[in-house]
């Protein structure tokens, strides 16, 4: 980690009076971020709005970006959870079901965090750790090997990998257009990665069979 993030919470909360502190403060970032961006979000809006001391906030975190760092792995930790019990159904579904599953996942996800896209313009040094990443890459390349036994690990990874990416995109343009255009999207986006995804998917059981 860059060198300004590698204290980023320069006291560890040990008590569940500091844990609701640092939770405190992330809520606090993120409503900032939200409303303002991240380049005009300030730790000192960031402390008033959590009506805490500035110093206090420095006691966790250093500076903006280290902030940011947390919240974005918060963030990725959450989505990892919804990844996590989409793999525990994913056996039962249809591939139609599973994407559907997915892109609605990431809707709400969306909709239940308003600084997240604001946080896709903070810097690369922010973004969550990479063992964190590469997670949310296994459990969805999980998802696809449970709906696709026989497909290989490396295949499902880099399907995970694309996945991933087209969910980026829809996420933006999403929060981006008028509502009624935006649940449109959703539907177009919901057909492109079924479509997508059902060759590689039918090849795999289709070599594994012969």
């Amino acid at each position: 980690m860059h060198s300004h993030l590698a204290q980023a919470a320069r006291r560890v909360p040990s008590q569940p009076r500091g844990e609701r502190r640092v939770a405190q403060l992330l809520q606090a970032a993120a409503a900032v971020i939200a409303a303002v961006g991240y380049e005009a979000a300030t730790m000192s809006a960031i402390a008033e709005r959590a009506r805490a001391p500035i110093g206090s906030l420095y006691q966790f975190f250093p500076n903006k970006q280290a902030i940011t760092h947390a919240l974005r792995t918060e963030y990725g930790r959450d989505y990892e959870q919804r990844l996590t019990a989409l793999e525990s159904e994913a056996r039962e579904l249809s591939l139609q079901k599973l994407v559907d599953r997915l892109i609605d996942s990431s809707i709400d996800f969306v909709e239940s965090h308003p600084a997240f896209l604001s946080l896709l313009d903070a810097p690369s040094v922010t973004r969550s750790p990479e063992s964190l990443r590469n997670t949310l890459r296994e459990r969805l390349a999980a998802c696809f090997a449970a709906l696709q036994p026989r497909i290989s690990k490396a295949k499902a990874l880099r399907l995970a990998a694309v996945t991933l990416q087209l969910l980026k995109g829809l996420n933006q343009l999403y929060a981006e257009s008028p509502r009624a255009e935006a649940r449109q999207y959703v539907r177009e986006y919901k057909n492109i990665l079924y479509s997508w995804l059902t060759a590689p998917l039918e090849q795999a059981h289709r070599g594994a069979a012969q």
